[in-house]
């Protein structure tokens, strides 16, 4: 659409595109540079219309309106089938976007409650091994492994050294 109501075209890519069909449709002139006298160049095609040739030249450019006038019309159809593809998908673009926006929040969401569950975690394996220890209550074998691969001893070390 023209921005202005002084502006024929779109946009200059179209104007160009118009002058260049309007360049293609005109008939090829005789370049200045070619030595051949004027009246060598005139033929019996050129030297008049003649009732047939007008006859044919006038269907001629009914049937390349007509191809024309097609070629519009099915660009035309092309064009909106485009436009109504374009506006479906961005709408379909638009729901995703919102899927994945919730999406996210509901991994941060997640995510947060795991780091808080692991703290927890943490803090209470700390509390049951410090009380392990002051009460000599023995842990099962299975949470003294686990205290080991996480670094931490589940007996004292030197019960001797403690022990007045």
């Amino acid at each position: 659409m023209p921005s202005r109501t002084s502006q024929r075209f779109c946009s200059t890519r179209c104007a160009n595109r118009q002058r260049d069909r309007r360049r293609r449709q005109r008939l090829p002139v005789a370049s200045p540079a070619s030595a051949v006298p004027a009246r060598r160049r005139i033929t019996v095609a050129e030297s008049g219309p003649t009732p047939t040739r007008r006859k044919s030249q006038a269907s001629l450019l009914t049937a390349s309106a007509g191809i024309r006038q097609h070629q519009q019309k099915s660009l035309g159809t092309q064009l909106r089938s485009q436009a109504a593809d374009i506006d479906r998908l961005e709408a379909e673009n638009a729901d995703q976007r919102g899927v994945i926006r919730n999406l996210r929040a509901d991994v941060a969401r997640l995510q947060t409650i795991q780091q808080t569950d692991a703290r927890d975690l943490v803090h209470l394996a700390g509390r049951l091994l410090a009380h392990s220890r002051t009460t000599g209550v023995e842990l099962h074998i299975s949470t003294k492994a686990l205290f080991r691969r996480r670094g931490w001893t589940a007996t004292n070390r030197n019960l001797e050294t403690q022990k007045p």
